[in-house]
């Protein structure tokens, strides 16, 4: 069978990517978001729509992500550019999107926490205008329907962008959310990579470009919480500018 590599981060082929069981385990998405981006209201047929809570579709490189409105959107889906993926859209006071690859447990890119092994997720991008997040989030949730605030999920762990400051955020069992600033920061118009790992354990860890927080905060998912990887975008008053996307990597994590 040919491998089409674009597809694979490095290149390179690993069991963790291309493992035989990987329908089991959780799938493996890469994407970086050069290929051409068509969003549609249903897979198939109908115009993207802006109506909040809308679930959208955007196929591009080979894979289909949900984008679900958040606030209204008059601007109906993202636009390439040199970077990345301009995912800001109307960049309206709390407007906003979030972005998975499906939130089914029967879907390919899910993951068991205590089941599948341990998996990660890292996103890279780039903020033109920090003072423009009032949501910013890379990590995992529980894979349930989506929520037009995130603090409404039932069980999470993730890095959280707010007004430039990057925060450890986890929620359990429906409760309130924990804030930890890691007092790392993001400066205007800076690219970054955020990471978010489960072991084996259910244990989550984070990376920022690579290193640990500052700051960090232990956090265990339950024992069978079915999650996914989720990246969630919320406009503050000032208008942040360009967001983009550059680098999305999901799956079994080779490293832990």
């Amino acid at each position: 069978m040919a491998v089409a590599t674009r597809h694979i981060s490095g290149r390179a082929v690993t069991n963790a990517k291309l493992g035989t069981d990987v329908r089991a385990k959780g799938g493996y998405v890469y994407e970086d978001f050069k290929g051409p981006a068509l969003t549609v209201s249903d897979l198939g047929a109908g115009a993207a729509s802006g109506t909040a809570g809308q679930v959208n579709y955007c196929t591009m490189g080979g894979h289909v992500f949900e984008i679900c409105v958040k606030g209204t959107q008059t601007i109906l889906g993202p636009a390439r550019t040199a970077t990345g993926l301009d995912i800001s859209q109307d960049q309206t006071d709390n407007d906003g999107v979030e972005w998975t690859t499906g939130i089914l447990s029967r879907g390919e890119n899910v993951f068991t926490a205590g089941t599948s092994g341990a998996f990660s997720f890292s996103l890279k991008l780039k903020i033109t205008d920090v003072s423009g997040t009032d949501d910013c989030c890379v990590g995992f949730r529980k894979a349930e329907a989506y929520q037009a605030n995130v603090d409404d999920y039932d069980e999470a762990a993730f890095l959280n962008v707010i007004l430039g400051d990057i925060y450890i955020e986890t929620i359990l069992n429906a409760g309130a959310t924990t804030s930890t600033d890691t007092t790392d920061n993001w400066a205007d118009a800076a690219t970054k990579t955020l990471k978010v790992k489960v072991s084996a354990a259910r244990a989550v860890t984070y990376l920022i470009d690579g290193v640990a927080p500052t700051t960090t905060a232990a956090f265990t998912f339950d024992s069978g919480e079915v999650l996914v990887p989720f990246f969630f975008f919320l406009q503050a008053t000032t208008s942040p500018g360009i967001v983009e996307l550059i680098e999305w990597i999901s799956g079994l994590d080779e490293e832990a």
